[in-house]
């Protein structure tokens, strides 16, 4: 019988500890509260959808959920699989691909949503203190 502690880790384990504990894609301190920890991911980097492999360590990176839901299916290397060669052009893929989202430059139902709801509350607001 093998000893527990010669056993391999598991897939999230090996990617957490690799990605440092962080958003691969913001940086985000996933171990900074329990709610940061709670609404991580262990994202899929190339999306099954895109027949990324589901438990390879290598297509699999520790995400906060918001860069996961902005990230949603983009396919960071079409035509590859994720493998420890291209794992960082990979990852800087998609973390343009996230970051263009993210700041607008990128057309998104996400940013439209969060412009209209700024107006939207802006205005409310005003009205309510009158």
């Amino acid at each position: 019988m093998t000893e527990a502690s010669k056993q391999p880790r598991s897939t999230y384990y090996q990617a957490f500890v690799r990605d440092k504990f962080r958003c691969v894609y913001c940086e985000k301190d996933i171990l900074e509260s329990f709610d940061s920890f709670a609404a991580s991911h262990l994202d899929h980097l190339k999306p099954e959808s895109a027949r990324g492999p589901c438990e390879d360590v290598w297509n699999r990176v520790t995400a906060c959920g918001v860069c996961n839901s902005l990230k949603g299916a983009y396919d960071p290397v079409p035509g590859e699989h994720v493998t420890e060669e291209n794992f960082a052009t990979a990852v800087a893929n998609a973390k343009d691909y996230i970051q263009k989202k993210r700041h607008g430059e990128a057309n998104t139902s996400y940013f439209r949503d969060y412009q209209y709801w700024l107006e939207e509350s802006a205005k409310i607001k005003a009205q309510s203190k009158r």
